[in-house]
C-alpha cells in the first residue's frame, strides 16, 4: 500500500511540474520581469544548456544556446538578456553581419494548414524582439517553416532542425524566466 501512495504521489508530482509546451504566447502580456523562484528554476535547471557570458558593469548576463556556439551561418541567433539588479530578463535577436544592416526584414511563414503569410522585422527595442520573438514562436507551436526574403533570394531562417529547435527551446526558457509558463 506504500508503494502504491508513493507512485501515486510522485505522478501526481511529475504532472504538476510538466507544462504545456504547446502553448501559445499571448503577445500583448508580455512581461520583463522575473521572480526569484522562476530565477532558481532557470539557474539550476535550464543554465547549464546555455553559455553565459557576465557584464558586470551592466549588471547582466547574457545566455546563447550553446548549440549556437561558433556558429557564424545562422541568420539570427536569441540570447536571453538577465538584469540581475533589476529581476528583469530580455530577449535579445543577434542577427548576422548579412542581415544586421538591413533595417526591415521579410519572413515567410508557411506551413502544410495554413497558407503563406509574412512577417516583417524592424529593428526595435527589446519589446519590438520579443513581440517579434513570441510570434515566430506562435507560428512553430502551429508547425510553421521559416525563410528570409533578400533581393528575391529566400534563405532558411534556421539552418537545420537542431537550430530551429535551440530557437523553440530558448523562447521557452525565456518565457518559463518571466514567468509565463
Amino acid at each position: 500500500m506504500k508503494n502504491v501512495l508513493t507512485l501515486v504521489g510522485g505522478v501526481f508530482f511529475l504532472l504538476a511540474c510538466n507544462v504545456d509546451k504547446g502553448k501559445k504566447v499571448d503577445v500583448e502580456k508580455l512581461d520583463f520581469k522575473t521572480t526569484d523562484r522562476s530565477e532558481l528554476f532557470f539557474k539550476n535547471m535550464r543554465q547549464s544548456a546555455y553559455t553565459t557570458t557576465e557584464q558586470q558593469e551592466a549588471g547582466v548576463y547574457l545566455y546563447t544556446h550553446k548549440t549556437w556556439d561558433k556558429d557564424s551561418l545562422s541568420p539570427v541567433v536569441p540570447t536571453i538578456v538577465f538584469n540581475w539588479r533589476q529581476d528583469r530578463a530580455y530577449l535579445m535577436l543577434n542577427w548576422s553581419e548579412k542581415w544586421s544592416a538591413i533595417k526591415e526584414i521579410d519572413v515567410t511563414v508557411s506551413s502544410d494548414t495554413l497558407p503563406d503569410y509574412h512577417l516583417i522585422y524592424r529593428e526595435g527595442n527589446m519589446r519590438d524582439q520579443l513581440t517579434f520573438s513570441a510570434t515566430l514562436y506562435n507560428a512553430m507551436m502551429d508547425g510553421g517553416r521559416f525563410a528570409l526574403r533578400k533581393d528575391g533570394e529566400k534563405v532558411p531562417l534556421f539552418t537545420s532542425d537542431e537550430k530551429r529547435e535551440a530557437f523553440r527551446v530558448t523562447l521557452y526558457d525565456y518565457l518559463r524566466l518571466t514567468g509565463w509558463f
